[in-house]
């Protein structure tokens, strides 16, 4: 089976980039330093895909209603990831598969839960910036599994959503694309288990990105 989209939009972290386990650092980084109570890698890993500030609390409770302790945590985990995110690698074959669908004169865009200002740094450093006409994080956008970053990206490239596909590695993304009406390519080498992105039901599913490029071929 060989799929051929127009718009392709991918998640970035746990999907394009290892970032994984640098998240999750951070996180348990920002309770260390708070003298908070110490949060496993599971609740971690259980948040990545959405808006940190908005569910970092679900794992955190101590941050429920103190904005002010919100606001110390997000500056310390946001300053862990800033000194360390050029540290993480791109998954092996994400360079062949933006260099074959911009050879094909495919649309590649990302929609990202990550800070606009870490997402931009990364894309300026790394050089990959130029394969992505345009990039969506949930700074400008509500965040997953709402379907504005995906709407907002149709309507600025004028694409039918059923020429578009999302690629992800979290259920967020997944039920994202659900809600946006674009097809949906689950990727298991990320934040979740093949069993939790498989419950949001995604059109197709890959094991990394050797697997995606041969669908996508």
């Amino acid at each position: 089976m060989m799929l051929d989209y127009k718009l392709y939009i991918f998640d970035w972290d746990g999907t394009l980039m290892d970032t994984i386990p640098t998240i999750v650092a951070a996180t348990k980084y920002a309770c260390a330093k708070l003298d908070l109570p110490m949060i496993s890698d599971a609740d971690a890993l259980s948040i990545i895909g959405q808006s940190f500030v908005l569910v970092i609390a679900d794992v955190v409770p101590e941050l429920r209603n103190n904005p002010e302790l919100l606001q110390k945590f997000t500056a310390i985990y946001e300053t862990y990831l800033n000194e360390h995110c050029l540290d993480n690698p791109l998954f092996a074959n994400a360079y062949e598969i933006l260099e074959q669908l911009t050879a094909a004169g495919k649309t590649l865009t990302v929609a990202t839960g990550r800070n606009r200002v870490m997402l931009d740094d990364i894309l300026r450093h790394t050089g990959y910036g130029k394969y992505f006409l345009l990039t969506k994080t949930a700074c400008e956008c509500q965040s997953k599994p709402h379907p504005q970053m995906i709407e907002e990206i149709i309507e600025f490239t004028g694409i039918d959503k059923s020429q578009a596909v999302m690629i992800g590695d979290t259920s967020h993304d997944i039920h994202m694309a659900h809600n946006a009406g674009v097809a949906s390519i689950a990727i298991s080498h990320g934040a979740q288990t093949y069993d939790e992105i498989m419950a949001a039901k995604p059109d197709y599913v890959v094991a990394d990105l050797y697997q995606l490029q041969q669908l996508l071929s």
